[in-house]
């Protein structure tokens, strides 16, 4: 199994497909597993570089609490360790703002930009509920399933969580499988709810989509608008009755979208670093 050490801590990653690099970066408490509705789908025009940020997944769990400028900086090593000297950048959620910095901190390594159900954070942020944010600050590792399972209407809508029960139990056994340690899930918590990018939107030079949907009740899709309308040249993507985790359960509709975005017929180009 593939690690690294670049960003100071033990790192796991994967390399899945080739072409133009594509990052992903997941949310809050997720590791890589995250991405099986996307990797199928991009994998065969990308190389498509997934990782456990640190404090879950396979990748350590340093000393927290973390910032998404570290989180950023932990991205941007790993790909320098991989010898990629450009390469998309996709991020949802925690991963959104993750991307955001990874922008700002390291601009020439980032081509194209997306930003999944995320927000900016600081001034210009539109904080979730006082439900959701209960919900997902109580998760100690007491009882994983259960804080799983309250988790649920804030991330899925609920006909999927009726309809569509291959879905809920995959996400709740991928993470009851390799569950995130307490420690590293506060100090990941604590990078969401510090991060702050409203006043430095302006300076992102990536090419950026930003993807959202309406029915999204943890990042509410006021914060994608937001972010569309600082980040100079952005195109934002509303996709009608999507949740939270639009990526998985509106799979088909977003990796359209990030598709569509990327253009992977211009990214033909030599990959330095790789044979």
């Amino acid at each position: 199994m593939p690690y690294t050490d670049a960003p100071g801590f033990r790192m796991y990653y994967e390399e899945h497909g080739s072409g133009f690099p594509l990052l992903l970066i997941n949310g809050l408490g997720s590791d890589h597993l995250e991405w099986i509705h996307q990797i199928p789908a991009f994998d065969g025009r990308f190389r498509v570089v997934v990782f456990d940020n640190r404090g879950t997944g396979r990748s350590d769990v340093p000393p927290g609490p973390y910032t998404t400028a570290q989180m950023g900086d932990d991205a941007a090593a790993l790909l320098r360790a991989l010898g990629i000297p450009r390469a998309h950048v996709l991020g949802v959620s925690l991963g959104g703002m993750i991307a955001q910095e990874v922008a700002l901190r390291h601009p020439d390594l980032v081509d194209g930009l997306v930003l999944g159900c995320t927000g900016p954070g600081g001034e210009l942020s539109v904080r979730p509920s006082p439900e959701a944010m209960a919900v997902f600050s109580i998760a100690k590792g007491e009882d994983p399933e259960a804080e799983l399972r309250r988790m649920l209407p804030f991330l899925y809508t609920d006909a999927c969580i009726r309809e569509r029960p291959e879905e809920i139990e995959g996400f709740v056994r991928r993470r009851l499988d390799r569950p995130t340690p307490p420690e590293g899930y506060l100090a990941q918590l604590s990078a969401a709810v510090s991060h702050d990018a409203s006043s430095r939107l302006e300076k992102i030079r990536a090419r950026t989509l930003v993807i959202t949907g309406d029915a999204d009740r943890l990042v509410n899709w006021e914060n994608s608008l937001r972010l569309a309308e600082r980040i100079p040249g952005a195109t934002l993507v509303v996709l009608p009755g999507a949740p939270h985790r639009l990526f998985a359960e509106t799979a088909v509709d977003f990796n359209r979208e990030v598709l569509r975005f990327l253009n992977p017929a211009q990214e033909q180009t030599p990959e330095p670093g790789r044979s």
